[in-house]
């Protein structure tokens, strides 16, 4: 039985972060794409035909209200994740009321969050396991 990967969006403002977030999620065993905009997000998520598990967005791209990228990735299917990393804990009753399932408040380690990561996936799994008995 081949065990399919996590595929997972990284829409992150920070280009060394999205790169070292990439590599860290890769090792980690998940199939990885980068988006540096909500658009470019949004392009990723119809090339793979919404076949997304979890995007990971930075609170300046989860904010920008002309994208609403948050709604937009729920409208497109709810099941897929939504982990948002921000700078201030203002931002996130605005992020959480658009829809995010996580928010994650820097600073973070890599290693944190792969792990925020991996507990979505995990959750959901465990959710859909007990649903099935």
């Amino acid at each position: 039985m081949e065990l399919r990967k996590p595929v997972l969006i990284l829409a992150l403002d920070h280009e060394d972060s999205a790169s070292m977030m990439a590599g860290v999620l890769w090792m980690k065993g998940c199939e990885v794409y980068k988006a540096k905009t909500a658009s470019d997000c949004l392009a990723q998520l119809e090339r793979l035909d919404s076949k997304v598990d979890v995007v990971i967005v930075s609170a300046k791209i989860a904010l920008d209200r002309n994208a609403m990228l948050i709604v937009s990735i729920k409208r497109l299917d709810m099941n897929i994740k939504i982990l948002a990393i921000g700078d201030e804990s203002n931002d996130k009753t605005r992020i959480i009321d658009y829809g995010a399932d996580e928010f994650a408040l820097k600073p973070l380690s890599p290693e944190n969050v792969a792990d925020k990561i991996l507990m979505l996936l995990a959750r959901e799994t465990v959710a859909e396991n007990r649903s099935s008995e």
